[in-house]
């Protein structure tokens, strides 16, 4: 059917053009034939005309005008184109006609009047007329050369005794006009007949070209259309080692070409499709990891063997199931997807699955979204996998670190005691020595000794506890902003006492980060105190003053922040800070216990983050502490019970 609506279509616009071609040659050649026929009536109705007149003037002459109306009719006997002759008088009465029932008169206005004369008032011509013809049309719808042929008054015509002499020169009064009337039956027969023999031309070029046109079409165009008919229909059928072939060079040819080299490339892509999709689900199918494909509305379309040898289910268990049913707690479900609104792709996500025999399984999930070719989104692939194991080793490692840590420490302890209990066995010795001489002020010296030793061991073995003891993070969403503002204050005291100024660099561009933030406000007193102590133990030379900075910022590192204190004291040599967060280790001989930085260090680390100290001798210290703004990916549940904080 549609190489048919082709083949009219072709046709149809052939016949356009071609009756317009023969319809425009055809007329252009009966107007030129219509022309030079009227112009050899017009020739031959004016010699006609002429010998008409020459005939009234020797009847006139010869004085017998009564001879007029015969001689017309006699005229026009002997030639059938002669539709009328009529002799008209200058004041319009018809003289002589050819036919009797002919008007008497001839309107002033109406032609042949205006022949001679020019409307409206009908005014004489400046020079003499000498002849004029128009073609007329009498009521029974025939056409006519009507020729008009002025007699103007001449040298004899006074001689003759018709007319008086008159004053006026001769060839300047009209007498009358002679208006013969030639028929164009002829000349509209003959071009009827010329229409008639170009339409049925036509209409044989018409056929002969429909049938040209259709052959050509069906040889040039059908067979070819059939042909990609054909191929497309294999194509349609999956068959891409079909060619068209063909060696034709004209546009249907370069068509077929371009259909063929389609194909190779279609086949060519395919192939490597299909290689692909087979990699990728070679890689699906053989992955230990889970991955798991859901739809927008929420329900699982992929299970490949890694999820069923984890989590206990058969695939078809599972597909077409929601999602939701292998989560522990939907809700965690609900978390991840909600990341999804910013980004496509969320990372190490510790969630929980549970196992189709109830057990928990500890995964980290990395969830993105699927889209279409358009952008528009066509579900989420989970990639997960099990860190069930590997946390419980960590968890084993930690505590190993953590007895290794009490192992050295005891060392440390014995150290401490004993350097306490000296300092107590001095102060006691003096306490003795006021109590046998009386001394009042040698006694509290000696009290004063042992108490500091008391104090000291007490804060020793607080610092023990905080550093060894287990318990859960209290994490929340917490604006560090205002939690290092808040611990300025509380140490602003304490560097006023020891005159040491103490400003704060904060960055303005800090999202909420998710941490234990009394436990953070612990890690920053702490690093505020060393560092103010570091600026009193420094000499400062003219010019200077001790200066304590207090900042905060993103990380270089994304996804973590930066909080930094800065001193410009003593500064610490490259030994001391290999040790410098060892517990039980101190530069302040007998005042310190050596677990401040060791408290922050574990705070630190139990919230997945770390510390770093940049210090030259004599120019100041910094401490760097780096927290992940998501908190510790073991979650509250696990971190903290498991590696023990303290604070």
């Amino acid at each position: 059917m549609s190489r048919l609506r082709l083949a009219w279509k072709l046709n149809g616009l052939f016949f356009v053009i071609l009756v317009f071609v023969l319809g425009l040659s055809a007329y252009l050649a009966n107007l030129d034939l219509e022309r030079a026929e009227l112009a050899a009536a017009r020739e031959s109705s004016r010699a006609t005309s002429d010998r008409v007149r020459a005939n009234i003037r020797d009847l006139m002459m010869a004085g017998k005008p009564e001879g007029l109306e015969d001689l017309l009719r006699q005229m026009a006997s002997g030639n059938p184109d002669y539709r009328d002759i009529r002799l008209i008088a200058h004041d319009g009465r018809v003289v002589a006609a050819q036919h009797a029932m002919a008007p008497d008169t001839v309107a002033r206005g109406a032609w042949p009047c205006t022949g001679c004369h020019e409307p409206p008032d009908l005014s004489p011509p400046d020079t003499a007329v000498a002849c004029c013809d128009q073609i007329v049309e009498y009521p029974d719808g025939e056409r006519a050369v009507s020729v008009v042929t002025p007699l103007y008054r001449e040298q004899s015509c006074g001689n003759a005794g018709c007319h008086t002499p008159m004053a006026s020169p001769v060839g300047d009064s009209l007498l009358g006009i002679i208006q013969a009337d030639f028929s164009l039956a002829r000349v509209d027969a003959l071009m009827a007949q010329r229409n008639r023999h170009t339409l049925l031309l036509i209409l044989v070029l018409l056929v002969l070209g429909t049938g040209a046109t259709w052959w050509m079409t069906d040889r040039v165009i059908g067979r070819r259309i059939r042909s990609l008919r054909e191929g497309a229909q294999r194509l349609a059928d999956h068959d891409y080692s079909f060619r068209f072939g063909g060696e034709a060079e004209d546009g249907i040819g370069e068509l077929v070409h371009v259909f063929d080299n389609v194909t190779s490339e279609l086949s060519e892509t395919l192939s490597e499709l299909v290689s692909a999709r087979e990699y990728l689900q070679a890689i699906v199918e053989n992955s230990a990891d889970i991955i798991i494909t859901v739809d927008p509305t929420g329900l699982i379309t992929t299970f490949n063997p890694g999820a069923e040898k984890v989590l206990g289910y058969d695939r078809e268990e599972v597909l077409g199931r929601r999602i939701e049913m292998l989560f522990a707690d939907p809700a965690e479900r609900d978390a991840a997807i909600a990341k999804l609104e910013h980004t496509d792709h969320v990372v190490n996500y510790l969630t929980h699955f549970v196992t189709k025999n109830g057990d928990v399984r500890n995964v980290l999930l990395t969830l993105s979204r699927l889209r279409s070719p358009d952008g528009e989104p066509i579900g989420t692939m989970g990639i997960s996998k099990d860190v069930t194991r590997e946390l419980r080793l960590q968890r084993r490692l930690l505590r190993s670190e953590r007895m290794a840590a009490l192992g050295h420490a005891i060392t440390g302890i014995q150290h401490s005691i004993k350097n306490l209990l000296n300092n107590m066995k001095g102060g006691s010795y003096m306490v003795k020595l006021g109590l046998q001489k009386d001394d009042r002020d040698l006694l509290m010296e000696g009290w004063d000794m042992v108490q500091e030793g008391i104090n000291d061991m007490t804060k020793m073995s607080m610092s023990m506890l905080d550093f060894a003891r287990t318990r859960k993070l209290r994490l929340s969403e917490t604006d560090l902003r205002e939690l290092v503002k808040k611990a300025k204050v509380t140490a602003e005291k304490r560097f006023r006492e020891e005159g040491v100024a103490l400003d704060l660099d904060l960055d303005g561009g800090v999202p909420p980060v998710k941490c234990d933030s009394e436990m953070i406000r612990s890690v920053l007193l702490d690093l505020l105190e060393n560092a103010v102590e570091a600026c009193t133990w420094k000499e400062y030379g003219e010019g200077e003053e001790p200066r304590v900075i207090l900042g905060m910022r993103a990380s270089e590192v994304p996804g973590y922040v930066k909080i930094h204190v800065s001193d410009n004291g003593e500064g610490i040599t490259r030994e001391v800070q290999k040790r410098m967060f060892t517990p039980f280790f101190s530069t302040k001989e007998k005042k310190g216990t050596g677990m401040g930085l060791a408290v922050v260090a574990r705070i630190v680390s139990s919230h997945e983050g770390r510390t770093e100290v940049k210090s030259k001798p004599g120019e100041g210290a910094t401490f760097e502490v780096w927290l992940p703004v998501e908190g510790p990916t073991l979650g509250e549940e696990e971190s903290d019970a498991e590696t023990g904080t303290g604070g």
